[in-house]
């Protein structure tokens, strides 16, 4: 899959956690660009570490371990965004949780391909 598709993919993915986490709390200011920046990050990284040089480039970086490995961490990150949203500024863990987003659904688009996601 091309880097303009994983990134489409991403955005996408950011634009819906966005509008998640601006619904449960209208007056947080959300670094959004950040956001954006780390999302579009975590969509081409996978690439980036793991470059396509043959049609068997996936391994580490593009196995199910890593999306679940990436899940996990996503999944924490966006707990401890949410419930800092009614205690402190919450800057570094959503632009986190944004880049774990872009790595997940890097790796979720890659496994719908005839490759798929190596063990």
């Amino acid at each position: 899959m091309r880097s303009r598709t994983h990134i489409l993919i991403g955005f996408i993915a950011f634009l819906a956690y966005s509008y998640l986490i601006s619904i449960m709390n209208k007056s947080a200011s959300v670094p959004w660009l950040y956001g954006l920046v780390a999302v579009v990050t975590g969509s081409i990284i996978p690439d980036i570490l793991e470059p396509a040089t043959n049609s068997r480039h996936r391994s580490t970086c593009h196995s199910k371990r890593a999306l679940n490995i990436m899940v996990f961490l996503f999944g924490i990150t966006a707990f401890v965004t949410v419930i800092s949203l009614f205690f402190l500024h919450f800057s570094i863990i959503y632009i986190a949780s944004c880049f774990f987003l872009g790595y997940v659904f890097h790796l979720l688009a890659d496994s719908v391909t005839p490759a798929g996601l190596p063990r």
